[in-house]
């Protein structure tokens, strides 16, 4: 097998919404370059890319795959990321290791609603990207108008290519460059004249690649202003420039179906895309293994082994695998690595090249290059292995999980099954989390969506067989008084033999909010002996965390114990706990007036990102959650919205948010502090919490 020195090698990653035809791009890029003597097909089940049962059941990507293919003496990795918003931590891993994004826009659609976030995510990266639109064989497909959209909405947009045709009528395109028209046959590209009903467009496009060019390079632009012309290696040379600044993001024009404009693209990739070795020409910064202090390193082919685990996937054949970009040196099967945790090492296992589902088993691992390693034992997603080098790279930063459901096996005793499987599935899959919350007695998944949820619920049956029941989750609603009183609690049984007796009076009020439990002894005298009053405290504490009103554990309460009687022999602890419990109890039921307990719930303090078009749709929705808006301040063409909304109607956020922005709305959300519920719900939650208590549910 062929080995490919840093400067030949590519690595990139396409990045698309659901629908732009990106892994059918991808199983074109195979086809055309003869790595696959068949082109995969996503609608067909033989995609090379989209192979999991899940992927090949929707038809849609829901787990990255890596591939590659040769063009001119290189070799390009291709990472084809999931669309769908719910699976998007993938693209946030590939971010971090490729040195070039393909993205990708409908022809029939132009730079949709929902491209916004995720070209707002590649361009933080500063990563060279392409736009690639693709589809030019739709019926509705209108190259002209996705054009003029990216020259509203993209700052240095340069099409390096014009489509001649669209619809059924596309079949080549018009090189801005060498202002060469080419049309294609099959792999084949045959040049032709520059169609006369396109010389207009080619004309003003090629204004807007040398505009582009020229800006890219101040000496260019200055021979620009001079002769308002650049020839074709000044237009390169600016292309290449600008893509590696991130100032000029190149166009061109594919349909994977017909497999029109791949070839080019490929070309375009190895010439303007910087290669692996230009990580050398930079320090990248990290950190000290298993400390926060900072640290840099500069990698190169014979420096030091530096590599990072950008995704785990467990296979049914070969056991777990972790996916590896190398930066620096190279890798052996067999090799000791330590772990970014700065405790653990690592021997690494079988390496292997992939290609889809397929593995091809190499002995060493170049560097630029991506491989499989089999079996790690320590090497997580996010974790950089190193040797001789005191570098590590930073975890990498997934969107924080929203979306909230409340499981249990639908099996009795299937408990610790289900929390194995799923720990298990989250070594694959980072972005979700599974608390446990024993004071609600329930186990929540967080996940990043409801799409998310299904699929990791799924998955945990196939795996495990466990069967998951969902509801939505109990809120952790807290109780508390807003007044005092004073009640007496007896205690007095006796049932042949030795009786129970304990007696105590009890003053109840607030404490300051957050003050929490606090118990005070004022008895005098010894009408309480001492031995017995840990007792009432413990009842006092026990009840108070059952809840008095709805259930919640009651809190910023104190409780004063000021008199009470015993009985010589009777008397025991636990008769004074059960004393302090009637106490309680009975002020809540005959007090109540005076103790005037409320339900408090947690308010979250929400942090909502749209398109401006959306504010007016966001704060009708924040104000029929009985949320309160804290504030909003523009980001580009983008608006924050912050808000405190109570966390009981934040249940499914997440995809009423994607649903009313049509997949553009992102939010965050963390504890604020408790607040008094409203009448009405203080009055809703008592009634279920007394129908469960007398058996009506």
């Amino acid at each position: 097998m062929s080995t490919y020195s840093m400067d030949k090698i590519r690595n990139v990653a396409l990045i698309a919404p659901h629908g732009a035809g990106k892994t059918s791009l991808a199983d074109a890029m195979l086809h055309v370059t003869g790595k696959v003597g068949r082109r995969g097909n996503v609608d067909d089940g033989s995609s090379v890319f989209d192979y999991l049962e899940e992927e090949i059941e929707k038809k849609q990507t829901v787990s990255a795959s890596l591939g590659w293919t040769e063009m001119e003496g290189c070799k390009i990795n291709i990472i084809d990321t999931p669309g769908v918003d719910d699976f998007r931590g993938d693209v946030h891993a590939a971010l971090r290791v490729i040195e070039g994004v393909l993205f990708v826009v409908k022809a029939d659609g132009g730079f949709e609603v929902a491209s916004e976030n995720l070209w707002n995510l590649v361009r933080s990266t500063e990563l060279p990207t392409f736009i690639v639109v693709n589809r030019m064989h739709k019926e509705q497909a209108n190259w002209r108008e996705t054009l003029n959209q990216l020259k509203e909405r993209v700052p240095g947009t340069a099409p390096l290519q014009l489509p001649i045709g669209q619809g059924d009528t596309f079949k080549g395109v018009v090189d801005l460059v060498a202002m060469k028209a080419y049309e294609f046959d099959g792999d084949k590209a045959i040049e032709v004249a520059i169609p006369d009903d396109l010389s207009d467009a080619v004309e003003e496009a090629r204004e807007m690649l040398m505009d582009a060019a020229a800006n890219a390079d101040d000496e260019l632009t200055e021979k620009y202003l001079e002769d308002l012309e650049l020839n074709d290696e000044d237009i390169i040379a600016g292309l290449k420039k600008g893509t590696v600044d991130g100032t000029v993001f190149p166009v061109f024009f594919s349909d994977a179906a017909a497999e029109v404009g791949v070839t080019s693209l490929l070309r375009s990739v190895v010439n303007l895309i910087p290669s692996a070795a230009s990580r050398c020409e930079t320090e990248m910064t990290g950190v000290r293994p298993g400390l926060e202090e900072e640290a840099a390193f500069t990698p190169a082919a014979d420096s030091p082994t530096v590599a990072f685990a950008f995704k785990r996937q467990f296979e049914a054949q070969g056991g777990d695998v972790t996916w590896l970009r190398l930066f620096s040196g190279s890798l052996k099967s067999g090799d000791n690595v330590g772990c970014s945790d700065g405790r653990s090492t690592e021997r690494v296992g079988q390496l292997s090249l992939c290609m889809g589902k397929q593995r091809d088993k190499i002995d060493v691992a170049q560097p630029g290059d991506m491989v499989l390693a089999a079996k790690l034992k320590h090497t997580q997603t996010g974790v950089t292995l190193a040797s001789g080098a005191d570098f590590a790279f930073t975890p990498i930063a997934y969107p924080v999980p929203t979306a909230a459901e409340a499981i249990s096996p639908e099996t009795s005793g299937d408990e610790d099954k289900m929390a194995a499987g799923l720990n298990k599935i989250r070594e694959e899959d980072p972005t979700f989390e599974l608390r446990h919350q024993p004071e609600l007695s329930q186990t929540l998944l967080v996940t990043q969506g409801e799409m998310h949820t299904a699929f990791i619920l799924d998955k945990l049956k196939k795996q495990t067989g466990v069967v998951v029941e969902r509801r939505r989750p109990r809120i952790n609603f807290k109780e508390t008084i807003r007044g005092t009183a004073e009640k007496q609690g007896r205690h007095k049984k006796q049932s042949g033999g030795r009786g129970q007796f304990g007696d105590v009076h009890l003053r109840i009020e607030p404490n300051e909010r957050g003050g929490g439990f606090e118990f005070l002894d004022e008895i005098v005298g010894g009408v309480v002996p001492n031995k017995f009053i840990p007792a009432v405290e413990k009842g006092c504490r026990e009840t108070l965390l059952e809840g008095l009103v709805a259930g919640y554990e009651m809190v910023d309460v104190k409780c004063a114990l000021f008199f009470g009687s015993y009985h010589n022999v009777d008397s025991s602890e636990a008769a004074f706990k059960m004393a302090a419990r009637k106490a309680l109890k009975g002020a809540v039921e005959t007090e109540s007036a005076k103790l005037r307990p409320v339900i408090l719930e947690p308010i979250m303090s929400v942090r909502i990102v749209v398109p401006q078009a959306y504010m007016g749709d966001v704060m009708g929705d924040v104000s029929t959650r009985r949320g309160a808006i804290q504030g909003s301040e523009a980001d580009g063409p983008y608006q924050i919205v912050t808000a405190n909304i109570p966390e009981d109607e934040l249940y499914q956020y997440a995809t009423s948010l994607r649903s009313f922005t049509q997949g553009t709305g992102t939010f965050t959300m963390e504890f604020s502090h408790y607040a008094e519920v409203p009448g009405d719900v203080q009055k809703r939650l008592v009634e279920a919490y007394q129908a469960t208590q007398t058996g009506e549910e």
